[in-house]
């Protein structure tokens, strides 16, 4: 910096921001006094912020007398880069500076003081006053910096300065509070939010913002601590501080850039720089805005506000196919849809019974219309137990369990789902049964194992799912369900991973399906406060170890017997007929083999 514009600064730095500084100091020691009073009930937190100001008010006072004491440091040729260095040092630590004293008293305008008596009524009214002063002394102060910043050299002609600013960052004296604002005035769904910031009073005050809107912070004081966190938590908003040690946030913007995180992470910098070539830098690594200190808690709402409802549109959308964890980390992360690799999944194929019969009799809107309750219910039932949708195929739902994230007790989840779909059908039911006359319902099968999970579809249009035997079979356990007249079929290799004490459950059968070499073990599995269930399934399962062991006669009357008790179960039925047919064609040994085989899907 020239010799004239030092001489500049030490003018107005001595008679406007000193000024302007000392009023401030007191003021707040002032108001300070005042709130020894008991009488008056100052809240705490109001104590606080005020000696803040008081203590930060007189060291800035001390911090511009001693620059001001050190012109050597400062006035060296303009082009020299320590120097400008230093500048630019100096203009950052005096908006910080700002800050902390320009935030608490925001704050404070949001603090309700108690009114009961006449002196806190009283007190109440020359409390705003004096804050609203104070703040109003930090405004002048930050105008009278911002006349100064182009001490520099680097923002070139003053029009164009401002109204670059006014493009990114309003200034103070166009953004006062004249009101207490009122942060929290609707209710706010939580976010994540990491403040990065070398200055520990700086990350407070965000932090309490951030509290005051609804929202978890947490702390970075450097760029590279704020790299490891961003790497190993899933954050929604990172507000981040330029000058810092080890790495400054331009660093961090251009290493975010490089990782493609700044696609899906949105970054607010608020910095005490605020140069031309700083703010565009930031805008154009991929930073959402660039706010200047002292923050206008206003201002700094609304963008963290339009950030966050960004960020919630993109997850919106994936939330419609994935649990809401799931759908915040694909928003985050959308590659890894992409990525194919082999998972353990379960796989959840649900078919609506009777849909061309009933299809046929409905008109086509009211066809729509009923398909569209049922698929809604059974979608529930799959993103409440944290499943992904795979794809609707005209009256069949596919989920799975396993993928995008690792689930270890995906079976379990399966089934739970499952479940639930069984649980809520009477609902549809009663609400579709006056025009279909009968009543809706599904047939559902699970089956556990390794699968290829990624985008099945084209580039084009993706769709994110699993591929191979597991889903074939899955798909063949659905169709079985009709023969088998069970809502609900699980293979051995899910039932083999599932709580015998969770689920009720009874092995029905070992099935061959079409296309698939391997004799399947079916199983059927209902909830544990299913009436009736244990006499059931242990008559069943004794009278199918009859039947595998050609005790046809014996078989037979074990089941003639259970239905009497059940005569509407249809694997006791079907068994029944199996049984039946074995003692009139009188099988050999040789001949007879226990697994059925399925004629379709």
């Amino acid at each position: 910096m020239n010799a004239d514009r030092w001489n500049r600064f030490v003018k107005v730095s001595r008679d406007e921001i000193l000024v302007a500084i000392e009023a401030v100091t007191q003021t707040s020691g002032l108001l300070l006094e005042q709130t020894d009073d008991p009488s008056l009930q100052v809240p705490e937190q109001v104590r606080r912020d005020l000696e803040t100001v008081y203590d930060s008010s007189r060291e800035l006072y001390r911090f511009i007398r001693e620059v001001l004491e050190s012109p050597e440091r400062y006035t060296d040729d303009a082009a020299d880069t320590e120097s400008g260095d230093s500048l630019r040092t100096l203009r950052h630590d005096l908006r910080n500076r700002l800050n902390v004293i320009h935030g608490p008293c925001q704050f404070m305008l949001m603090e309700e003081l108690p009114q009961e008596s006449r002196g806190q009524r009283e007190f109440q009214q020359t409390f705003l006053s004096d804050v609203t002063s104070i703040r109003d002394y930090a405004n002048q102060a930050v105008n009278r910096l911002n006349e100064l910043s182009g001490m520099e050299g680097e923002l070139g002609d003053v029009r164009n300065q401002e109204s670059l600013r006014d493009e990114v960052s309003q200034t103070q004296s166009e953004l006062k509070l004249k009101e207490p604002v009122r942060i929290r005035d609707k209710p706010v769904e939580p976010a994540r939010i990491l403040v990065v910031d070398d200055n520990e009073l700086n990350r407070k005050m965000l932090a309490r913002f951030m509290e005051h809107m609804g929202h978890l912070s947490e702390f970075a004081s450097d760029g590279h601590e704020a790299l490891e966190k961003i790497q190993s938590t899933d954050f929604d908003l990172v507000l981040l501080d330029i000058l810092m040690p080890r790495m400054n946030g331009i660093e961090v913007l251009h290493e975010l850039n490089n990782q493609g995180l700044l696609r899906h992470l949105p970054v607010l910098v608020l910095s005490g720089l605020d140069s031309s070539d700083e703010i565009i830098q930031c805008i154009e690594l991929g930073a959402e805005d660039f706010l200047s200190r002292p923050i206008n808690l206003t201002l700094l709402k609304a963008r963290v506000n339009a950030c966050l409802e960004k960020k919630r549109l993109r997850e919106r959308e994936f939330s419609q196919f994935f649990p809401r964890e799931i759908a915040r980390q694909v928003a985050l992360r959308p590659e890894m849809l992409d990525e194919g690799r082999e998972a353990d999944v379960s796989v959840l194929f649900c078919d609506i019974k009777s849909f061309s019969r009933i299809s046929e009799k409905l008109e086509p809107e009211k066809t729509v219309r009923w398909i569209r309750d049922v698929m809604e219910v059974l979608s529930e039932c799959v993103l409440d137990h944290q499943g992904v949708l795979v794809d609707y195929i005209g009256d069949e739902l596919v989920a799975m369990w396993g993928a995008p994230t690792e689930q270890p007790d995906h079976t379990k989840l399966a089934c739970r789902s499952a479940l639930a779909m069984v649980e809520r059908l009477p609902e549809i039911s009663r609400k579709w049964h006056p025009e279909l006359g009968m009543p809706t319902q599904v047939g559902i099968g699970v089956n556990s194992g390794k699968a290829h999970v990624g985008n099945t579809g084209t580039a084009r249009r993706r769709k994110y799912g699993p591929l191979g035997n597991t889903v074939n079979l899955a798909s063949r356990v659905q169709g079985a369900s009709r023969y088998l007249q069970s809502s609900l079929l699980v293979t051995g290799a899910t039932f083999d991973q599932l709580d015998a004490n969770e689920f009720s459950s009874r092995r029905l059968c070992t099935v061959k399906v079409n296309n698939i070499e391997e004799p399947v073990i079916l199983h059927e599995i209902v909830s544990l406060e299913t009436n009736d269930w244990s006499g059931l399934s242990e008559r069943y399962e004794q009278a199918l170890v009859a039947f595998e062991s050609r005790e046809f006669r014996l078989a037979a009357s074990m089941l003639g017997d259970l239905l009497v008790h059940h005569p509407s179960d249809g694997p006791s039925l079907l068994l029944m007929s199996r049984a039946v047919n074995e003692l009139i064609n009188d099988s050999s040994e040789e001949d007879f083999d226990p697994v059925w085989p399925l004629s379709g899907k």
